[in-house]
């Protein structure tokens, strides 16, 4: 709960940390380590957006595009977990490879070919920032 009480600040719930450290540190494999996991994004995401709102920045078009998103993902990976990856070895690996993903695309955020994309991300901040300032 302390880690997602800090990361929801910055937008994150700090599930995804929470996650690994149950099933590698403590041992807790069981699928209900799932919804262990879901309990830590329903306590923690509602600060976070309590936050954005106010203070101007949320994003409602981006907010509404990751909601409708994220409910199929709920149930889909709800049923992928409890049917096909129940024994702890594979939802492991499962785990391993998507945080191994998004380690990479960090750490290739941090490159120097990145400069270009960020130069795009910085006008799209702006342009967002002009329209936040509108309303």
């Amino acid at each position: 709960m302390v880690i997602s009480f800090f990361t929801s600040m910055g937008g994150v719930s700090g599930a995804f940390l929470i996650l690994p450290f149950q099933m590698s540190v403590l041992g807790y494999t069981a699928p209900s380590v799932s919804g262990t996991n879901h309990v830590y994004n329903v306590v923690a995401i509602p600060s976070g957006v309590y936050r954005y709102i106010r203070e101007g920045r949320m994003a409602w078009p981006i907010t509404w595009v990751v909601v409708l998103g994220t409910l199929p993902g709920v149930f889909i990976g709800y049923y992928i977990r409890v049917h096909y990856l129940l024994n702890p070895g594979p939802f492991k690996l499962f785990v391993g490879c998507v945080l191994l993903y998004i380690g990479s695309r960090l750490l290739k955020g941090l490159s120097t070919k990145a400069d270009d994309k960020n130069s795009a991300a910085n006008a799209l901040e702006a342009k967002f920032k002009l329209k936040a300032e509108q309303i």
